[in-house]
């Protein structure tokens, strides 16, 4: 009866919003005014496992079809008056249970259900929502607001976010490597001001978040539901059943007020922008539990928590932001920079006396403690003319590399600070990761090959991500694309199986280690309205 209940309320989400969206389409033509209008798209996406997966014994993963995704987005813009814009963009998504998906569900992915029990696994992946819907309207000659859920991009990097920490992310579908951030960004209940100063050739922009925000919305969510973004050797382990959310807790409350301010201005030939906000930490923090300790020795407090083992939080934090970009003649090329000092960034790590489950499920159940760090990017873009005659492109291809680097203050390597809760690889002072895109472009743009390649240049191991978009028609899209991870100083220590290792020590693996042998093939079409 439950799971007919649950179906029943996802369909009739459903045809809520199949409704919305078809009276707001068919309404389009009535309008001759332009007061209103959409675009939007259908895609359809597929992805394929290339390697069998270390942490599924005796199931075949290579070859198997682990995603078959469904997705309609739909933007509606509507003017009811002079300078006043309603706006909203709404998203439905349905995922077919794939026999990948089944054998990972059987295994325990997504077994942990706040309300009702045990939750079907396309629960992980399926959507009904409205992703945006705010008004726009002046007041005065300089200031615009914009009222109710939508999201801020704030920064310059395209990868791994310095600034861009006003949203958290959703990974769990497809982890970093979607192209558009928009896509994956959770947007918030938010009241915005732009103001204009050209005075001083510049503007400010504030931000307010009241804290009427879904729990789901807070925080970069990682799949630590046992799915098919989980990290090894995490495949099938939904981590709720022992250590589940808490978005009451006093470092990060959903009903916290957030907000920030930007002032962006133009200095001569550069672009710049300094900035302040409060925000949540953008990775998942494990708040161990006191009973997993002495009377009077845990680490972070003895009021209980939420899990048996502890539970999951997103601390609120303070970050300081500088932005810069110009062209350079000399070069002929754009350089950028990013500079964000985050204050308080919270770090699990390993305690010198671990606790039990640090020592038999996963390392990082010692606590969390709390570092200032410097998060800093430096990138070129440049237009590289010689491909035309060397590769027979239309035009120059496009190259970007970009450096980042995360910098922790007052570092002491004593406390065995963690890269992330449940592996044992620690935190260096400087960890740097640099990464290059290549873009090229044949036929009038109808064929366009990427590359994009990354790798961590502190610890080891990368990725790389070679994709060609075929250009159908004005309206339709074909991309393939295959995803390469590897990490060089990863290793399988037979002994992290048994029951009585020491996690904490034998799952050392870093960024690019929790994606190990995890290839994958992926296709999609994407129809254009």
């Amino acid at each position: 009866m439950k799971q007919i209940a649950r179906s029943m309320r996802k369909h009739t989400v459903l045809n809520k919003f199949v409704i919305i969206a078809g009276l707001g389409v068919m309404s389009a033509p009535v309008c001759a005014d332009d007061t209103f209008n959409y675009d939007g798209y259908l895609r359809q996406e597929m992805s394929w496992n290339m390697k069998n997966w270390a942490d599924t014994p005796g199931y075949q993963d290579s070859g198997k079809l682990s995603m078959m995704r469904s997705s309609a987005h739909i933007n509606l813009n509507w003017k009811p008056a002079d300078n006043f814009y309603v706006v909203a963009k709404l998203l439905g998504v349905r995922e077919v249970k794939t026999n990948f998906l089944k054998h990972l569900e059987k295994m325990g992915a997504n077994n942990y259900h706040e309300s009702d029990g045990r939750g079907d696994i396309t629960d992980l992946y399926d959507k009904n929502e409205i992703r945006e819907l705010y008004v726009d309207f002046p007041v005065g000659d300089r200031t615009w607001f914009r009222l109710g859920k939508q999201q801020i991009a704030w920064g310059e990097t395209d990868f791994f976010a310095a600034n861009d920490l006003v949203h958290g992310f959703d990974n769990t579908w497809r982890s970093f490597l979607e192209p558009a951030n928009e896509e994956l960004r959770k947007t918030n209940i938010m009241a915005k001001v732009n103001i204009d100063v050209p005075e001083y050739d510049g503007g400010l922009e504030i931000f307010v978040r009241p804290g009427l925000d879904r729990k789901k919305d807070i925080g970069t969510e990682i799949d630590i539901y046992g799915g098919r973004w989980s990290s090894q050797p995490y495949a099938g382990v939904d981590f709720r059943n022992i250590t589940p959310y808490n978005f009451r807790h006093k470092d990060g409350d959903r009903r916290d007020v957030t907000g920030g301010l930007r002032w962006t201005g133009l200095y001569g030939s550069t672009n710049y922008s300094v900035s302040y906000m409060k925000t949540y930490h953008n990775s998942p923090i494990m708040n161990v539990s006191p009973a997993m300790f002495a009377p009077g020795t845990a680490p972070n407090g003895d009021k209980p928590t939420r899990g048996v083992f502890g539970e999951i939080i997103y601390p609120t934090i303070d970050v300081f932001g500088v932005t810069a970009s110009r062209y350079s003649s000399l070069a002929d090329a754009v350089f950028s920079t990013e500079v964000a000092y985050i204050k308080d960034a919270p770090y699990n790590f390993q305690g010198a006396t671990q606790s039990f489950p640090s020592t038999v499920v996963a390392a990082g159940f010692d606590g969390y403690t709390k570092k200032d760090v410097v998060a800093l990017m430096l990138r070129m873009d440049k237009n590289i003319t010689a491909t035309q005659k060397w590769l027979g492109t239309e035009k120059p291809m496009f190259f970007s590399v970009q450096v980042f680097d995360k910098w922790i203050q007052n570092y002491d390597k004593d406390d065995q600070l963690l890269y992330s809760v449940g592996w044992g690889g620690k935190a260096k002072e400087h960890s740097v990761i640099g990464t290059a895109i290549f873009d090229l472009s044949y036929n009038n743009g109808r064929i366009k090959p990427n590359l994009v390649l990354g790798a961590d240049l502190s610890n080891g191991g990368g990725f790389a991500v070679p994709s060609v978009t075929f250009e159908l028609s004005s309206k339709v899209r074909w991309k393939v694309e295959y995803d390469a991870f590897w990490d060089n100083n990863y290793h399988s220590n037979k002994k992290c199986g048994a029951p009585t290792a020491n996690k904490a020590t034998c799952e050392e693996t870093t960024l690019f280690g929790y994606l190990h042998h995890r290839d994958q093939l992926y296709t999609s079409l994407t129809y254009l309205f």
